[in-house]
């Protein structure tokens, strides 16, 4: 049975022991220090964080700052922690948790191929991975003599179905309908920006996703005419309307080619110069993917020897097609890899559809923005547990491109902390974040919290004027924190590289913190063994 990504690896911390004493004084002398320690350290963290921000001079920027000690749910730094902000993509954060919450860790997207009277349906779960090209590498299944191999390109994938048809004897079919009608038609969110449709970042999002929703084109210089672009990928020559490139190679001549098509079609223009071979495909996003996809699949099926009368998109108006026959594996996608994919590598594509299938589960109703983020926002309520603090969370879609998401930073890192305290679902909620310093958009980032032995496990967050850092920092003990760092209206030139350094500094300062807290409540430990042993003496 094909499915993407191994499975998630658990990340544990070892915790303190658990110290025992002889008395009840000394018992009650520890607490007396340790809570002194603590207040002082809190206000030494408070000291900290405040000048981090007067060093930022970010005077046009608004600015909002909160810290949770995880284990006491203690709020120990708050700065301006209440303002409504925008969240970029540390909205994922919101949708993620919601999912889990929802779902549970033991979720998969399934897609599957069923026979249904003559007609062939492609039932599609919404699954964001099905023919991600990212993770098709890591896709296993089994071959015809049982055993289990690993790695497909997007052709090996839909070779295995049609396998699978002629092992069953099926050489001829009146129709290939796509079933994509677990989410709504509406593939573009109203509030994303209508100006940057093109680019993989915004995606559509459907109930049938196929190779990220995106065309791959490979161009390669022709002497002496226009660019060889016969290398695509999903190959489906018939979208490309007209070939308008160069293939200037002098000294002086520059490599600027680039991809068009009109907003609501698949007819793509290719244009500028090209220089050089392209060794990293370029990319498109793809219209209306499940009529794409019904037409590439059919290509594949006449190919194969397989006659089919035509291929189409479901209609509302069509029965059920759950019923049908299954021909072939199903194609599964466990959570882990959809979260890990969705925070570490900030997929937007991945938290939307996410968002769509929460909206379908709870409304039992095609999946929409609509009834998807209104589902986050009952499991906002459900986990936090405090309606003053829930209703400071507005999502408006799934990945935070929209700029009408509001949160607070105290209702981020109230909602942190709720699954790092769930055993359930906190290895795989945290095990889905970047790390500070080693993955995801944060690889190049935190190099000075090695130092402290501690760990930053985040999500980054970005789109114009607004750069955002939420997350946890947790001690080699498992002492942990969360924080939440929002900052908008980043309208000054070097603004974003101010806020990103705020960040870190914050960061930093937490981490030093967790690691003078280790030796504190060692030392704390000790203090009542030796006024036993005088006492005693």
């Amino acid at each position: 049975m094909p499915h993407f990504g191994p499975p998630y690896v658990e990340r544990t911390f070892a915790h303190a022991p658990l110290l025992v004493f002889p008395t009840r004084v000394a018992q009650a002398f520890v607490g007396c220090v340790t809570f002194l320690l603590c207040a002082s350290a809190w206000c030494d963290l408070t000291t900290d964080v405040q000048q981090a921000i007067r060093a930022a001079d970010l005077r046009k920027a608004k600015v909002s700052i909160s810290i949770r000690d995880v284990r006491a749910n203690d709020e120990i730094v708050a700065v301006d922690a209440t303002r409504s902000m925008i969240p970029a993509s540390n909205n994922k954060l919101l949708t993620t948790g919601a999912f889990l919450h929802a779902f549970g860790k033991d979720f998969s997207f399934r897609t599957r191929m069923l026979k249904v009277g003559d007609d062939l349906v492609i039932m599609g779960d919404g699954d964001p991975a099905f023919g991600d090209p990212e993770l098709m590498s890591e896709m296993t299944f089994s071959g015809p003599d049982g055993s289990e191999k690993k790695g497909l390109d997007i052709e090996g994938l839909m070779t295995i179905w049609i396998d699978a048809l002629k092992a069953e004897q099926i050489t001829q079919l009146d129709e290939l309908i796509i079933d994509a009608r677990v989410f709504d038609g509406v593939g573009y969110h109203p509030n994303w920006p209508k100006d940057q449709y093109k680019e993989d970042y915004c995606a559509e999002v459907w109930g049938l996703n196929f190779h990220h929703n995106l065309l791959h084109v490979w161009p390669r210089p022709r002497p002496g005419g226009p660019a060889d672009v016969s290398r695509i990928a999903p190959m489906a020559p018939w979208v490309v309307r007209s070939n308008a490139t160069t293939s200037r190679v002098g000294s002086q001549d520059r490599h600027t080619f680039w991809i068009n098509r009109p907003p609501d079609q698949n007819a793509f223009t290719f244009n500028g110069n090209v220089k050089i071979p392209a060794n990293d495909p370029a990319s498109v996003t793809l219209h209306d993917v499940p009529d794409f996809f019904a037409r590439v699949f059919l290509d594949r099926l006449r190919d194969a020897g397989i006659k089919v009368r035509l291929a189409r998109v479901a209609a509302l108006t069509d029965p059920s097609f759950s019923d049908g026959v299954a021909i072939g594996p199903e194609v599964r996608t466990p959570i882990a890899t959809v979260l890990h994919r969705c925070n570490t590598d900030s997929d937007n594509l991945y938290a939307e559809s996410l968002v769509k299938r929460l909206g379908r589960a709870a409304a039992k109703a095609p999946g929409s923005w609509s009834n998807g983020t209104a589902a986050v926002r009952h499991a906002v309520a459900e986990r936090l547990q405090n309606p003053a603090l829930a209703s400071t969370i507005s999502p408006d879609d799934g990945s935070g491109l929209s700029r009408e998401n509001r949160v607070t930073a105290s209702a981020i890192t109230a909602w942190l902390d709720t699954f790092a305290k769930d055993a359930e679902l906190a290895p795989l909620f945290l095990d889905s974040l970047a790390v500070g310093g080693k993955t995801g958009t944060v690889r190049k980032r935190f190099k000075d919290v090695d130092r402290t032995g501690c760990i930053v496990q985040c999500k980054t967050g970005y789109i114009r004027g607004v750069s955002c850092l939420s997350g946890f920092v947790t001690a080699p003990d498992g002492r942990r924190m969360s924080f939440s760092v929002l900052c908008n209206e980043l309208v000054e030139g070097d603004a974003v590289s101010k806020a990103k350094l705020l960040q870190e500094k914050v960061v930093v300062a937490i981490a030093e913190e967790l690691s003078a807290g280790m030796k504190r409540r060692t030392e704390a430990a000790k203090a009542p063994r030796r006024s036993r042993a005088v006492t005693a003496g």
